[in-house]
């Protein structure tokens, strides 16, 4: 799994817009001064759109216990009964899922994950491993179930609880495998949530949720966070593509993750390099103030990367599915481009005497 990422805003995901504070919300901001305060509100203005999603997403989960708890917690027998009422459920709780608590974040990946006093939320929420898969790097949670089972060092709460709880990539996690959209058959994805895990999970993330959204508002933004955080999360590119390698946008049916089954990854690393993209156009003044050569060439690498990853995932979309082969090409090449910017970065901090972190 990652302990590392990046990211771009883009078209595609149905996520509530933000317009950046002027300059003149927080005074006039000179042109060679970095606007940190808008960074702040862009961050603030997402997780609490995130919060609003996981609150969502709980009350979702809360109902529809109550209705498997009403079945004894016979999945069959419950599909049997409220199918008409139950796919309709499962359709608007993995939009709430994909569109409100997991978008919204996505978009602030780059710089929770970045910032080394924010990044514990990261490895909590969308990053890090089980036990299972790598009991050094697994977040130290406990996860209460509302039947009593306590999951020790599940992994994150994203891909690891929530997702395959809500897309049944986790035979464990799912009720009962149905056929979703009556057609005869039962496919991937087509199964509903085991209502203990769902609930439990969905409890988990929205607490953390509401932990991260006070922790960005307590953050004190400045210059040495907002630089590290581009310098760690830039040059990420090959795990990421490793992940969408493993999917079903790539593998198809032969994919066996149990994560990143909801969209397609490419459209998460758009998300992350947006959420840098932005913390960049922050910070760029400063930059160009000292080297305006050295700034031009980090804007240009930077937009070329974000058009680069946002053909491949226009092309999958209009049905191209590329292979691993293609896969590993694009992050190997990716990664390259990505350290050099990551590079330029570190080279423009060091000009303006702004350190960078060590985690």
């Amino acid at each position: 799994m990652r302990s590392d990422r990046f990211a771009r805003a883009l078209t595609g995901l149905a996520l509530i817009a933000l317009v950046l504070p002027t300059p003149a919300a927080f005074g006039q901001t000179p042109a060679a001064e970095a606007d940190l305060a808008s960074l702040k509100a862009y961050m603030s203005e997402h997780a609490t759109a995130m919060k609003a999603g996981t609150a969502r997403l709980l009350a979702l989960a809360e109902q529809y216990h109550d209705r498997a708890d009403d079945a004894g917690f016979d999945y069959a027998a419950l599909w049997s009964a409220d199918s008409a009422e139950l796919a309709p459920w499962l359709t608007a709780s993995r939009q709430v899922w994909v569109e409100q608590a997991h978008g919204n974040y996505e978009l602030i990946e780059g710089m929770v994950a970045g910032i080394p006093s924010l990044a514990h939320f990261d490895e909590l929420i969308d990053a890090g491993p089980s036990k299972e898969d790598d009991p050094a790097a697994a977040p130290n949670i406990q996860v209460t179930l509302p039947d009593g089972q306590v999951l020790d060092r599940p992994g994150n709460l994203f891909h690891y609880l929530t997702e395959p709880a809500l897309w049944g990539s986790e035979d464990a996690f799912a009720g009962a495998e149905v056929d979703l959209d009556g057609d005869g058959r039962i496919e991937a994805t087509e199964a509903i949530p085991d209502a203990n895990l769902l609930l439990g999970s969905a409890q988990a993330l929205d607490a953390a949720t509401a932990d991260l959204e006070q922790a960005i508002a307590a953050w004190d933004p400045n210059l040495s966070d907002a630089f590290t955080a581009l310098v760690i999360m830039i040059p990420t590119m090959n795990g990421y593509f490793e992940e969408w390698k493993q999917s079903p946008f790539v593998l198809g049916e032969e994919s066996t993750t149990r994560g990143f089954v909801a969209n397609s990854r490419l459209l998460d690393v758009l998300g992350i390099l947006g959420g840098l993209d932005i913390t960049y156009d922050q910070v760029s003044p400063l930059i160009a103030s000292s080297d305006p050569a050295l700034e031009a060439q980090i804007r240009a690498e930077l937009d070329d990367l974000i058009a680069f990853i946002n053909d491949v995932y226009d092309r999958e979309q209009a049905g191209t599915r590329f292979t691993p082969e293609q896969a590993d090409q694009f992050g190997s090449e990716l990664q390259s481009r990505a350290t050099s910017i990551a590079g330029q970065i570190t080279q423009a901090a060091a000009l303006l005497q702004i350190e960078i972190q060590q985690g």
